[in-house]
C-alpha cells in the first residue's frame, strides 16, 4: 500500500520583534507546511527573537507592501491604527 502523500504550500512569515535598543525590527521567511497551523508552528520555533508578533499567511502573488511596516510603525507609537 502507497503512503498517502501531504502537499506543502508555501507560507509567508512576517515577524516583528524589538531590538537590543528598543527599535522595531522585521524579518520575512519562506516556510514550507501542509497547512496554517503547521506553518505557525514553524515559525514560531524560528523566531527571531524572545518576544515577537508574527503574521503567517499563503504566499500570493497579492500585494502586501507596507504590512510589516505599518504594523511595526503602530507597535511603536509612531504610527495610525
Amino acid at each position: 500500500m502507497e503512503k498517502p502523500r501531504f502537499e506543502t504550500k508555501t507560507w509567508i512569515a512576517h515577524y516583528i520583534y524589538a531590538s537590543g535598543d528598543g527599535s522595531a525590527l522585521t524579518r520575512t521567511r519562506k516556510i514550507k507546511a501542509a497547512d496554517y497551523d503547521a506553518a505557525v508552528q514553524v515559525a514560531a520555533s524560528d523566531s527571531p527573537a524572545r518576544e515577537f508578533v508574527v503574521s503567517v499567511y499563503p504566499e500570493s502573488d497579492d500585494q502586501y507592501l507596507g504590512l510589516v511596516r505599518g504594523a511595526a510603525m503602530r507597535m511603536s507609537g509612531q504610527g495610525d491604527d
